[in-house]
């Protein structure tokens, strides 16, 4: 055989053999067998407790057994049995010492040692987080403070030392004293917060402010239509201000009569028209003088003339491209709108903490409570379309003088109710002019001369015979049409201004505003009847808008307070000609322009016609 001769690894091969599956390489170890784990093996450190049930090595009994026990107290205690640990573990009972001078004490018991606790039966440790924890640096400073005042009484001359009393002091008897938790006020006052001001007032008060509006309507409306609790009259109150003792006997007649007298208290005096425009005026200037030619210009119920006296103001800021061309300029941008906001802060103009930005919404805005004033205003930027529908009322009233007066009692019997807000799905103001104008548009003249059977009619067709569901009402010209497929649970108006625009879109409570329609006019109907059978003079309207009206009175007051006291209104007070406060803004006349009557459409009723 050679000397060198390669014969090979004996060894078995690195890769095994070729038939064996190649596995992939990997950083992780292979799995263990089972039969290798450590619990299988024995491979565990030493604990008390078992884990097999093996025979030796038993823990000593926890309970001595019920045999053992004794009942007799004169009978010792058996020890336990195992001797061989009584050195290591502690005594369980010590031996009662005799009274012999000659017994030894007993020797000191042995440290406990740690022992691994039965989980079955030992209790939990305590839970220090449970617990109080004690602050040291407290504890330090109370007991300094405790030491300044022990060393201040030390003074003998704020302790009285001194003081030599002449007699026992007097004994209290505690009978004539109230309790405790006496209630201190009525309980209607507890829950009131102390910044709202009082509603009683005299004529040396000072002007208050009134409370706040938000962006959420400030009333809902009930389910069956009623009067909302806030306007319902106290026992004795007068809830028709309105009403005369000079009616004519005969129903018609007399509800005729009421109400004029109704529109002529509502609408507003001079004085309420001056403070108004001057409040316009002031904020004109004010935004002129930062902005440059701009204009503040009004629209809705207060460029018509025909708003409650608690009504809001609502203004537009209209820029210079936008009266120029229709180009916008402000309300654009959201962050304008807060600029305008602050601005208006820095004017003091509106009573702090009142303004409200709403510049997230399709039509920004901003709401505010004026301070001089109270009243409330609501600035839009740029939109003239309020300013485009004013002219259109304008026009209308000026064909259909009995319009605004019937207007007027359709908006309190709404307002009453919480069914004028259009955000709560309630009737507009625009929206309730376009029904009473296409009511008389379609009423022959001949049966205008009778304001309350006007306002019956009103009450009749709306309330039994319009049908809101397949029919829609159409401005300019006059008419009605038959709606399609759609909002068909929505009352439909064509704007006369924009044909494509439904301004009474968002009146989602129409099925509820014309039943209450209905009621209010078998009411009426009722009350008539009434009147026709007695003599008493009771007021026909009392039927559907007796309230409290203390808030209208209040605000007059406040009103009339500003005009006659404040500077800028001087030379309306002291002018030749004399602005009559208790005189009217407006007045009221029956007559009209004959017209030609219109021809009544066939329209489909909603139900059988009450009998």
């Amino acid at each position: 055989m050679a000397p060198f001769e390669f014969r090979g690894n004996t060894g078995p091969k690195r890769g095994g053999s070729r038939d064996q599956r190649r596995r992939d390489f990997t950083f992780r170890y292979p799995k263990p067998k089972t039969s290798e784990r450590p619990l299988l093996q024995g491979q565990r450190e030493g604990t008390p407790e078992l884990l097999t049930f093996e025979e030796t090595d038993k823990p000593a009994p926890k309970f001595a057994s019920f045999a053992d026990l004794s009942d007799s107290e004169e009978a010792e205690m058996s020890l336990s049995e195992n001797s061989e640990d009584e050195d290591s573990r502690p005594r369980k009972r010590r031996a009662i010492a005799s009274e012999s001078k000659d017994s030894t004490p007993p020797p000191p018991p042995t440290a406990l040692k740690w022992s691994n606790p039965d989980p079955y039966t030992a209790l939990p440790p305590p839970d220090e987080s449970q617990h109080k924890r004690m602050d040291v640096v407290k504890m330090i400073r109370k007991a300094k403070l405790q030491n300044s005042l022990d060393e201040a009484k030390k003074d003998a001359v704020t302790d009285n030392d001194d003081f030599i009393s002449l007699g026992p002091a007097p004994e209290i008897s505690t009978e004539s004293q109230a309790p405790d938790n006496a209630p201190k006020g009525p309980k209607s006052m507890e829950q009131q917060p102390p910044s709202l001001p009082s509603s009683k007032r005299t004529r040396d008060d000072e002007s208050k402010g009134v409370s706040f509006k938000t962006g959420k309507p400030r009333a809902r409306f009930m389910d069956d239509g009623s009067i909302l609790y806030q306007w319902k009259a106290f026992s004795g109150q007068d809830d028709t201000p309105w009403m005369s003792n000079t009616y004519p006997m005969h129903p018609s007649r007399k509800l005729h009569c009421e109400v004029l007298d109704f529109f002529n208290w509502v609408r507003p005096h001079d004085y309420e028209q001056i403070v108004r425009e001057d409040l316009i005026s002031r904020l004109d200037d004010a935004f002129r003088q930062r902005y440059g030619p701009v204009s503040v210009k009004p629209f809705g119920s207060f460029a018509s003339g025909m708003y409650l006296p608690t009504a809001d103001i609502d203004l537009v800021l209209l820029s210079k491209g936008f009266m120029a061309g229709g180009r916008k300029q402000f309300g654009e941008r959201k962050g304008q709108i807060y600029a305008f906001s602050a601005y208006l802060k820095s004017l003091e103009i509106a009573v702090p903490g009142s303004i409200e930005t709403i510049a997230h919404a399709r039509v920004p805005i901003l709401k505010f409570i004026d301070k001089l004033t109270g009243i409330r205003v609501d600035l839009s930027f740029d939109n003239d379309s309020g300013i485009i529908a004013n002219r259109t009322f304008q026009e209308w009233k000026r064909q259909y003088p009995l319009m605004p007066v019937i207007v007027s009692v359709i908006k309190q019997f709404l307002l009453l109710r919480g069914l004028n807000e259009v955000p709560t799905g309630g009737l507009g103001g625009f929206s309730i002019t376009c029904l009473v104008t296409s009511l008389l548009q379609h009423m022959p003249s001949n049966k205008q001369d009778n304001i309350g059977d006007v306002l019956m009619s009103f009450f009749d067709f709306y309330g039994f015979m319009m049908d809101y569901e397949r029919v829609g009402l159409r401005m300019e010209p006059p008419g009605y049409y038959n709606k399609g497929f759609g909002d068909n649970d929505r009352l439909s108006i064509i704007d006369p201004n924009n044909s494509s625009n439904d301004i009474s879109g968002g009146t989602k409570e129409i099925r509820l505003i014309f039943r209450a329609f209905r009621d209010a006019h078998d009411s009426l109907s009722r009350r008539m009847q009434e009147i026709a059978h007695s003599n008493q003079p009771k007021s026909i309207l009392q039927a559907i808008i007796a309230a409290n009206y203390d808030e209208y009175t209040e605000q007059r007051f406040q009103l009339r307070h500003v005009y006659e006291n404040s500077q800028q209104f001087a030379r309306y007070r002291g002018s030749p000609a004399g602005v009559d406060p208790d005189r009217n803004a407006q007045k009221t006349t029956t007559q009209r322009p004959v017209q030609n009557p219109a021809d009544r459409p066939h329209l489909v009723p909603r139900g059988p016609r009450r009998k």
